[in-house]
């Protein structure tokens, strides 16, 4: 069960920050059930149609991207994604199917979870 409040905890402590000028919604993680409870979370309380969420990979050099999209679609069922980002190889190779970040671009959604946040965490 999706919860409101675990969400605003989610996006608090997980979510991107914004930057002067940009409006994503959205959090970047290599844990595939978080990512697809923060998708359902904005589909139940915003409103968030599954088609307007994005998917972007960050996959290290020599990385099946095919596979790796495949996967976090299965697990997220979201087929959207953006342009891949590779990584050149490093130690943190051991997440076979790279990180994956989904979000949403809603200047209107941003600054209602952020007030929600301030309003529920005073």
């Amino acid at each position: 069960m999706v919860s409101k409040e675990v969400g605003l905890m989610l996006y608090w402590c997980e979510g991107d920050k914004t930057t002067k000028g940009t409006w994503r919604v959205a959090i970047t993680t290599s844990e595939p059930k978080m990512l697809k409870y923060f998708i359902d979370w904005l589909m139940k309380y915003y409103g968030v149609l599954k088609e307007k969420i994005k998917l972007r990979l960050h996959l290290w050099e020599g990385s099946d991207e095919n596979q790796a999209k495949n996967q976090w679609s299965k697990k997220t069922g979201v087929k959207n994604f953006t342009k891949t980002w590779f990584k050149p190889k490093g130690k943190n190779m051991k997440f076979p199917y790279g990180i994956c970040r989904a979000s949403i671009n809603s200047k209107r959604i941003l600054n209602k979870i952020l007030e929600e946040i301030n309003k529920t965490f005073e």
